[in-house]
């Protein structure tokens, strides 16, 4: 059972330690030595199998994160994304291979290249292969290593190459007692050279998540340790590299984070050296987000920390904070925090447990290279790419520059690589030592039309291209087979850069087959490896818009290879006709791209038509045909075609006034510039407000309009709201409008706490699925949402879950507003306080509604919480001290009316005036049959017949008087055997 009275007593205290600790510096807090127990080379006969037994690793590390609800920037899209996909060709990996086949959850893959093997490892074991991936060892224990790794299999390795000693370095922890177990190998052969074994203890508190990083005076790891006083306790470890290296008695000094914000499970990282050449002994980097959802930051940044050790005085040595790289430094705002912090995150296909997409977590690694102008690091973490309900995972990258004699580092360049639906997340980036940029990372996506399991991909981006783009298009190194069988994954993926040319990438991550855990390698090399290879990459133009019989045709040509090019063809063809070829006479240096515009150009002149553009290269010498061709689609748009996309206010709200801002979003579906665009909206079905925007909005282009007459919402209730543009000769009426439910409520309860995962995390109702409900600030408005209730079935179920659930104290309740005047009576509660008894559960509960019910759209509202605390479930203006309320809608019909029933006693007939002999003519109603509409002048002539859809809330007919006789007249809605009869005056 939770003690909350214990957790807040405890986060104050910490809060006060915070505040007690806010220091520019610290010292070691914790120091000790390990002695070296060599080990033998690794024989055959000494490998001790894998332990069979299958198991979930350290799950006891694994607490909540705790975000300030509501709290946070970015409030809009994440102003670093990256919304396409790279144009270069890439090729595909060089090879793929198994690392580890097993069952453990989570497998942990970790794998670094040698100069000629192959290192991986996983919970809790090991495999070395050749550079051609064939295996050079059979799968083993970690314990085979021997030494102080005798008899450990606790897990959690971490595998590093140690280029400029040649080396590699082994570790997992240990808890008997709590410790780091480290081995390095006595020479670059893991097999043969044998290894120096050492533990350090840790002092009685297990390492969890240890992430190894080579710097020129320590080997520097970082942990998820002491996550309520990180800015005073052991975090960070340094161990002695010089005597490591020679296997004599090393020391290990252990820092806090000063000035640190930590909010659960976090997880640092160290800058790890890539390449030969190692930095100056000292400043050694250490970086983690801080995300201004998190209590105590109020601005998202990137936080470092310089580690200075002196191993003759280690008392001497410290860690200070170093720089805060914020919005005016160049780091964008990001969402870091997934579904308030828990590890529930991102929901797959096949209803599999939703996975946990890593939050709080610098990726491992984060990889530090010398150049001879200056020095580069690069890094990742998840975020999530906008602040909707719905999860979408992207993955923020950094590069950061320093002068190459060291100081300040910069933000070089950002971006948020989300290119598609598609989430994508556990990623691991890497540098290469022409400057250019590999990312590895899993994509996941449960459209039940196109689902995609866990799967492995990669992107990059060469040194010279625009920066803070992944230029060169996905490739795959494995597609997934099967969804996750556990929310746990990874824990985390592991790309390194090979030492023998420093442009080959190695990339391990996690996938399944059925019930196995696979540890895929992705070999892939960037940087060009051959002199001869160029082909297109891009159509610059056209692009899609309202295009002629004589439109130019530009191309952006890429030199894939290492020589400088000329005097090659280049060739276009439109929908598989005769091609056009061209020679390109300028010099396309290698690793570099031009446009190239042809002299013919191309007759695209058919309103509406899709082209098929391709484009070739012919080179004579090309040392990679495949991608000398691309094909591209341009579109011939209507000239005019414009749409409203987005009714952006009012809202649903507490108190709604008589003059509600109402502002919409008009983009320009068509293919010239539009200007004097009329712009309308209708509240139900009163009368159309009609106005004009009058600025010039470009092809492709979208702009927020606010109309100068308000909206009257001042009345309790609910509130359809449709916003429309009426562009003369629109090519596609179909995209004009959009529509948005809007409710002014008499109450919004807000401000109750959901971080301890109280209150409803799922919600079921007929065609109403809302998954992994967002915490927030303990309210959401789903009214959007709707469902259908025939009040003639009687009985109805719904379904719910709640992150927490103990006993009989986590309730829900239920209410319908069937009077529709804003305000939940008891009467029209229909669940009353049933038990929620445990975590991430379905519960489903029955309920009725009267069989007189009122037809139509009402509102829904559920709360649930934790009912020992402050705060009346049964009031729905109650704020709960834990807990949430959430508001939907359901549309009451009943299918067993006639249509005489339903008219002569459910419908009611308006005429509204509208001005200048202008009518509409409305009966509100869920009943959805055609019906039709007629109009008699007063000596029974007709004057107008016409059918009648239902819009979703009624029946609308606007009607045009203005050649009419003064006098009076009947309006009729109905069936030819019956219906409704309004008068209504012309004068």
């Amino acid at each position: 059972m939770k003690n909350r009275l214990l957790l807040l007593f405890t986060f104050s205290l910490f809060l006060n330690f915070s505040i007690f600790a806010q220091k520019q510096q610290a010292g070691p807090v914790y120091v000790d030595s390990a002695k070296a127990v060599p080990s033998q080379a690794l024989s055959k006969g000494k490998l001790v199998p894998p332990e069979s037994e299958f198991k979930l690793y350290n799950p006891r590390n694994r607490g909540i994160n705790k975000v300030v609800p509501g709290k946070g920037l970015p409030k809009t899209e994440d102003p670093a994304l990256q919304k396409k996909m790279g144009e270069i060709k890439a090729k595909a990996p060089l090879f793929t291979f198994d690392g580890a086949i097993t069952r453990s959850t989570p497998s942990d893959p970790t794998g670094v290249a040698g100069p000629n093997h192959y290192l991986s490892a996983w919970n809790s074991a090991f495999r070395i292969w050749d550079k051609s991936g064939n295996p050079l060892t059979d799968a083993a224990s970690l314990a085979s290593i021997g030494g102080e790794f005798q008899n450990e299999v606790l897990g959690d390795p971490i595998v590093v190459y140690d280029e400029a000693a040649d080396r590699f370095i082994l570790s997992q922890f240990s808890d008997t007692p709590e410790s780091f177990l480290v081995a390095v190998s006595q020479g670059p052969d893991p097999v043969n050279d044998g290894w120096y074994t050492y533990r350090f203890e840790t002092n009685g508190v297990l390492p969890d998540y240890p992430k190894i990083s080579v710097w020129s005076d320590g080997y520097y790891i970082t942990t998820n340790k002491n996550t309520n006083t990180a800015d005073e306790s052991q975090v960070i470890y340094v161990l002695e590299r010089d005597k490591m290296l020679l296997g004599q008695t090393a020391k290990v000094a252990s820092f806090p984070l000063p000035g640190v914000e930590t909010n659960g499970f976090y997880s640092p990282a160290g800058f790890h050296t890539v390449g030969k050449q190692l930095p100056p002994r000292g400043n050694a980097p250490i970086v983690f987000m801080q995300d201004d959802a998190w209590a105590g930051v109020s601005e998202d940044h990137l936080k470092l920390w310089l580690v200075n050790v002196d191993w003759n005085n280690v008392a001497s040595s410290t860690i200070a904070e170093s720089q805060e790289l914020n919005e005016a430094a160049g780091v964008s705002p990001f969402i870091a925090t997934f579904d308030g912090g828990s590890f529930s995150n991102l929901s797959q296909p096949e209803n599999a447990p939703d996975i946990d997409a890593l939050q709080a977590t610098m990726m491992y690694m984060t990889q530090y290279r010398r150049f001879s102008d200056h020095n580069s690091v690069v890094m990742n973490f998840v975020v999530d790419i906008d602040p909707s309900p719905a999860e979408h995972a992207g993955i923020r990258w950094y590069e950061l520059r320093q002068p190459s004699g060291g100081g300040a580092w910069t933000v070089y360049q950002e971006g948020t690589y989300a290119p598609d639906n598609h989430d994508r997340f556990s990623g691991s980036i890497g540098i290469d030592t022409r400057g250019n940029i590999g990312l590895g990372f899993t994509v996941l996506d449960d459209n039940p039309e196109s689902p995609v399991y866990p799967s492995i991909r990669y992107t990059g981006r060469f040194a010279n291209d625009q920066r803070g783009l992944m230029t060169i298009e996905e490739q795959s190194i494995v597609e997934g087979d099967s969804p996750d069988p556990n929310t746990r994954y990874g824990d985390y993926a592991h790309l390194s850069v090979d030492p023998a040319d420093g442009i080959t990438f190695w990339h391990n991550a996690e996938m399944f087959r059925g019930v196995d855990r696979v540890n895929k390698i992705g070999v892939f090399r960037i940087a060009a490896s051959t002199g001869n290879d160029i082909g297109p990459i891009a159509l610059v133009s056209p692009q899609d818009a309202t295009l002629t019989d004589s439109e130019q045709i530009t191309v952006r040509i890429r030199n894939f290879g290492t020589n400088a090019q000329s005097n090659f063809q280049v060739s276009y063809s439109i929908d598989g006709g005769p091609a056009v070829t061209e020679t390109f006479t300028g010099t396309l240096a290698a690793t570099s791209s031009q446009e190239f515009t042809f002299s013919e150009p191309a007759d695209l002149s058919e309103i509406g038509t899709t082209y098929t553009i391709t484009i070739t290269t012919s080179l004579s010498n090309d040392s990679a045909i495949g991608n000398d061709s691309i094909e591209e689609e341009v579109r011939n748009l209507p000239p005019r075609d414009v749409g409203v996309t987005s009714i952006d206010s009012p809202a649903t709200g507490q108190n709604l006034s008589a003059s509600e801002e109402v502002t919409v979003t008009i983009e320009n579906f068509g293919g010239e510039p539009q200007q004097d665009i009329p712009v309308s909206y209708q509240v139900g079905n009163n009368s159309s407000v009609n106005e004009v925007y009058n600025e010039v909005l470009p092809v492709g282009g979208a702009a927020v309009y606010t109309f100068n007459e308000t909206a009257n919402l001042s009345p309790f209730g609910r509130y359809k709201i449709t916003a429309r543009t009426n562009l003369t000769d629109d090519f596609d009426p179909t995209n004009d409008s959009e529509t948005k439910s809007v409710a002014n409520l008499n109450c919004i309860p807000e401000g109750s706490d959901c971080s301890f995962g109280d209150g409803i995390s799922y919600f079921e109702l007929g065609d109403i699925l809302n998954e992994r409900i967002p915490c927030g600030d303990g309210y959401n408005d789903f009214i959007s949402a709707s469902t259908d209730l025939d009040r003639s079935d009687g009985n109805f179920t719904v379904t719910v879950q709640s992150y927490f659930g103990e006993e009989d104290f986590e309730k829900f309740s239920m209410w319908i507003d069937l009077n529709d005047n804003g305000v939940f009576d008891d009467e029209e509660r229909v669940i009353t306080s049933e038990v929620i008894a445990a975590p991430n559960t379905s519960y489903s509960f029955d309920f009725t509604i009267p069989n007189d019910a009122p037809l139509g759209q009402h509102l829904l509202r559920i709360r649930a919480g934790d009912t020992r605390y402050e705060g009346d479930l049964n009031d729905p203006c109650s704020v709960m001290d834990y807990g949430t309320t959430h508001d939907y809608s359901v549309n009451v019909t009943d299918s067993t009316l006639d249509i005489e029933d339903f008219i002569l006693n459910e419908a009611s007939l308006v005429v509204l005036t509208e001005g200048d002999s202008q009518y509409r003519v409305v009966m509100e109603t869920s009943f959805d049959q055609p019906l039709r509409i007629t109009v008699h002048n007063i000596l029974g002539q007709k004057m107008l017949e016409n059918k009648l859809e239902n819009n979703g809330d009624g029946y609308v007919y606007d009607l045009d008087m203005s050649y009419a006789a003064r006098g009076v007249y009947l309006v009729r809605v109905g069936t030819r055997k019956v219906g409704k009869v309004k008068r209504f005056i012309v004068k």
